[in-house]
């Protein structure tokens, strides 16, 4: 188990040609300059900074996590030790030539599949399992001992609580369950079918709770309590075809089967009152989601479009751009499948082209206010980092890793990348 010292971590990049400004007739001045300043910078930047690698412990079959600054390896215990894995918890170098510092060890459940770490409230939230069940165990952050085990994925509810949802081995339903942080205790529960539940936040941290049960009756909850506060019925005969519910802003967004061409039909409720607001048809290749103050329908063959989330009424069409990736203040985030994987940032209000940042391999992250970072690989066969910011619309160069190959994954500054011995890296990425 050691620590490498990579030294200055530069090597011969090779870029994307520079991209083409956006047109700028009929566009105030600031707006062009400011497109040309971003493409300016994304062209000229250079990694300026050093990484200290950490080599990650661990053989084929070792799941690697980086959560809140420490590094947890889940390794595979022996056959026949009941379908678990063994955790084994580092802090991280305290600098280049130092040694990760194991702080405690663990059995968690899960031999194989899913392997998932949170932390919140001063515990570590440990999820694993496969074919569709899984179970989660609480452990104490600065020890390792563990608090409660209870069956579901976590997700922590205002007032202390921890919403549980999904089934354990020996069950058949997916019960959703709210439980105290700290003991596990049960709070409340109620039978729900999975895609069949939304949740508000406020924060980080889960408020609202809204489930579709069998019946169709739509029910607005209070995390903390289960208290219904708000019902409605569906229409007469009830939601055939149900097939999801999600959230943009103060909107319920329940998506149903059309029965046209595999089509969907997606109704808009205020969350409040549970009023109806809108209705909206969607072919099979089209989908429907929040960006930024407005709602975006995005699909393969028609691009981009967005609707004002109150009328429905449409705002901008973009045709060249598939998925919204992020959105963030006033900048969206977009992506699109050509030769790679093309990114560039829309002024969310209009549609336009602010700055085309590139093609990226993104790098998964743990949540959406997390900063993002894309990799593209260089002559010597390593990895350039960037950090793709859509707030200053550019593609800021960070780092040259010349023993990483991809399959990378970061939380906050830390990344994890696979190395050509398939064992993992850990770099500290300079702000």
């Amino acid at each position: 188990m050691t620590v490498i010292d990579l030294g200055e971590l530069r090597g011969d990049v090779e870029p994307d040609p520079p991209p083409r400004p956006p047109r700028a007739v009929g566009r105030p001045l600031r707006a062009a300059l400011a497109g040309a300043v971003a493409l300016l910078t994304l062209a000229t930047s250079t990694p300026v900074a050093r990484s200290a690698s950490a080599v990650v412990p661990g053989r084929i079959g070792t799941e690697v996590l980086v959560v809140g600054g420490r590094l947890y390896v889940g390794d595979l215990e022996r056959p026949g030790t009941g379908g678990t894995r063994e955790v084994t918890v580092y802090a991280p170098p305290a600098g280049a030539g130092g040694a990760l510092r194991p702080l405690w060890r663990t059995s968690v459940p899960g031999e194989e599949g899913l392997f998932q770490v949170r932390e919140h409230g001063g515990l570590v939230l440990i999820t694993g399992g496969e074919d569709g069940w899984a179970a989660t165990v609480a452990l104490d952050a600065a020890t390792g001992r563990q608090r409660w085990r209870l069956p579901g994925f976590p997700v922590p509810t205002v007032g202390g609580g921890l919403l549980l949802f999904g089934r354990d081995e020996d069950e058949t339903t997916d019960p959703l369950r709210v439980v105290d942080l700290s003991s596990g205790r049960p709070r409340w529960s109620a039978p729900v079918a999975r895609g069949r539940t939304v949740y508000h936040h406020r924060g980080a941290e889960v408020d609202r709770v809204v489930l579709i049960p069998e019946s169709g009756r739509i029910e607005v909850r209070d995390a903390g309590s289960g208290a219904v506060l708000r019902a409605e019925d569906p229409r007469p005969g009830g939601s055939p075809g149900y097939q999801g519910v999600s959230l943009a802003g103060d909107l319920l967004l329940v998506k149903a089967n059309s029965g046209a061409g595999g089509g969907s039909r997606v109704t808009a409720y205020g969350l409040a009152a549970l009023d109806r607001r809108w209705e909206l048809d969607l072919s099979a290749n089209e989908y429907l989601e929040e960006c930024g103050d407005l709602i975006c329908v995005g699909g393969r063959e028609a691009g981009l479009s967005a609707l004002d989330p109150a009328t429905r009424r449409p705002r901008w069409v973009n045709p060249r751009w598939q998925w919204i990736v992020v959105a963030r203040g006033d900048r969206l985030l977009v992506a699109a499948r050509k030769a790679t994987l093309e990114f560039t940032v829309l002024d969310a209000a209009t549609g336009r082209t602010v700055a085309e940042l590139g093609g990226w391999d993104p790098v998964f992250n743990q949540g959406p206010d997390e900063p993002l970072f894309g990799t593209r690989r260089t002559r010597e066969g390593g990895l350039l980092v960037a950090e793709l910011d859509p707030a200053r619309a550019v593609a800021r160069w960070l780092d040259v890793l010349p023993d990483a190959v991809g399959e990378c994954y970061s939380s906050g500054r830390d990344l994890l990348c696979r190395r050509p011995s398939g064992a993992h890296g850990w770099w500290r990425l300079p702000r």
